[in-house]
Parts: structure tokens; sequence; C-alpha cells
């Protein structure tokens, strides 16, 4: 299944992306008992599997034309966003770094979230925006030392989610929270993925392209850190949610690393996508003075 959340910008509802490009919405058909995507993979594989006896004969009174609505993140509301850095071997070679020990772990605020087609805000007095397209896992049930070999049983699906990064700010701080989360560097989407729809993660065409002009071109067969290991390396000594995201790093061809650099400006479009998994298209625009995040949605 393809799970979206659909509609104004911190006031999505949870629904399914059906093959004839409408959405099921799952917050009409529960009568409000699913308020999120999150709220739906809480209720685990009887929560899924009512939604598949829903969309074999979908009501119309539930179905909507997506080509007429927003599209949002499709976790609106997740407890955490923990992302890789360094994790594929090219990504190291472009930077003449050695490859890590173990994996390097940071997060992003949940306000950071966007949607796949929402406009990117250019961080004020950042020269250079940068982007990372990155295969995120998101979690279906709650996981805490999770063995390596059973990674599979705890992850509901897959999304795209573009990791943008202030690198003056990341190098300013020489840390990298505040470079990782100022709002809007975290589209995500279009549509979470169910597990069950992807053979093999771990060999999966990831691309971005800036204007047109194609940047990164990897596959998650390069992972320095597979997905088992690195589900079990964060829920170590961590309990993860249903509806957390864990961002698997990027491939090398960012722009702070092209000689000379080549990275983000107010006017320029990049598009990042993952074979199986769609693609997000975002365009920078000057922040507007008076604009907050809408994320993370209150829904639960």
């Amino acid at each position: 299944m393809k799970l979206v959340s659909y509609g104004p910008a911190g006031r999505e509802l949870p629904g399914v992306l059906l093959d004839d490009g409408q959405i099921f919405c799952l917050f009409s058909a529960s009568h409000g008992k699913i308020p999120s995507i999150r709220a739906l993979l809480a209720g685990g594989e009887a929560a899924l599997d009512q939604i598949c006896r829903w969309i074999s004969a979908p009501d119309p009174a539930f179905l909507h034309d997506a080509s007429a609505l927003r599209i949002g993140p499709p976790l609106t509301n997740p407890s955490k966003i923990v992302c890789l850095g360094l994790n594929y071997r090219g990504h190291a070679e472009e930077q003449n770094k050695p490859i890590p020990e173990h994996p390097l772990l940071f997060s992003k605020a949940t306000t950071s979230l966007a949607g796949p087609n929402d406009p990117i805000w250019h961080p004020i007095a950042e020269e250079h925006l940068d982007y990372e397209v990155e295969l995120a896992l998101v979690f279906g049930k709650p996981a805490f030392r999770v063995p390596a070999e059973r990674w599979k049983e705890y992850i509901a699906g897959y999304t795209i989610l573009n990791d943008l990064s202030a690198r003056d700010t990341l190098r300013a701080d020489n840390k990298w929270f505040r470079g990782k989360s100022f709002d809007t560097c975290c589209p995500m989407g279009p549509y979470l993925v169910t597990a069950d729809e992807i053979a093999d993660p771990q060999s999966l065409r990831l691309q971005a392209f800036v204007n047109g002009e194609r940047r990164q071109d990897g596959n998650t067969n390069d992972l320095i850190f597979d997905l088992g290991y690195i589900v079990a390396f964060c829920t170590q000594n961590a309990t993860f949610q249903p509806g957390d995201i864990v961002a698997t790093g990027t491939p090398s061809g960012v722009g702070i690393h092209r000689k000379p650099p080549a990275c983000l400006h107010i006017g320029d479009t990049v598009n990042v996508s993952i074979e199986q998994l769609g693609s997000l298209q975002n365009q920078i625009i000057a922040r507007p003075d008076d604009a907050i995040s809408p994320y993370p949605c209150p829904a639960t």
C-alpha cells in the first residue's frame, strides 16, 4: 500500500493512494479513529488488515481525487527523526574521509518536516544550502534492542527523505542539529510504501537533480552499515515508536563537495527520487517573514 497524508499543512488527514489516482480517506472510513498515519501504525497488523478490506471494495463516499489535493509528508507527527551521516562508501570517498567504525547519528527537529511538493524556505544568511537524497525507514511498532536479523519485523515501510543541510551553520557550530533542523529542511514522501511491496530495500537506485541536472546517482547496495545493523544500533539503548523515522544516509554527489561547490539558491528546483518509492520536487524560495512550521501535527 501507499499511505499518504493529505490536506492543508498541519491539518492533514491519513489516506491510501489507490492505483487509479484516488485517495481513500482513512479518517472518514474509521469515523475519526485513525487521525494520522502514525495512529494507524500504532494499531498494528489488525489496523492494516482492516484497511486492506476497506480498499478491496472502497466506498465511493471516502474517495478523493489525489490530483486536486496537497500531499503532505506521510508522517506528520513522528516522535523522532534520526539520520545517519557518512553511510555510503562513495560519500566518504568524495570527502577523503575514512570509513566510520560505527554509525554516526544525528537528529532533525520534527518542525523541519515538509511535503513532497512544498517550497523549501532558504535559511537566512546561509550561502551553502545542500541536498541529500536518502532512503528512510519508518517503524511500525515499538522497538528496543532489536536483533539485526529481525529488523524487518519492526519496519512498516519506506519513504524518501531529502536531508537538506545548511553547510555554513554546520561548520560554524561544529555540530549538526541546528544546520539540519531549519524549518522545511526535511521534505518527505510522496507516500509511505509498506514493506511488503519492496522486495529488496538494499538494492534501490537513488537520484538527485537540481534544475534538471543530475547531481546524485547511487544505490542502497553502497551502504556502509546495512539496514539490519542500523536498526539494531539505533534501538540498542533507545525505544523507537510507531511512526518514528530513520534516514539511512546519502550517496556521493552532494553540492558542497563538487568542484567548485554547487549548492542550492533561491529559485532552484531540487528533485530527489528512489525507485519504487516515487519522487519529491521542491522549489527553493525566500522564507516568508511571518511563516512558522505547522509541524508536528497534534494528531496522535
